[in-house]
């Protein structure tokens, strides 16, 4: 599958990608290659929580991430990377 990253807040690490399915997968950075808004991530299962490897498809390489929920909107992604 998919995603692509939509919510960032590098100051706290955490970040959120809409999946092809249209659910936002939240994601603590563990990784210091940071992905930016756009870019596009792949990985068998975007719902599988805890520590995963996602693939950076537009820069290239992997960033270990810890995925800490999957919210439905926007406004949700949000305040789960707590930008509200």
């Amino acid at each position: 599958m998919k995603a692509t990253i939509a919510v960032t807040n590098s100051q706290r690490g955490m970040f959120a990608a809409k999946a092809e399915n249209g659910e936002f997968v939240i994601f603590e950075l563990l990784d210091s290659d940071a992905p930016e808004i756009g870019d596009a991530v792949s990985h068998p299962d975007f719902r599988s929580m805890g520590q995963e490897d996602y693939k950076n498809l537009t820069r290239g390489g992997t960033i270990s991430v810890f995925v800490q929920n999957i919210v439905e909107t926007l406004e949700q992604a949000r305040r789960q990377c707590l930008l509200q």
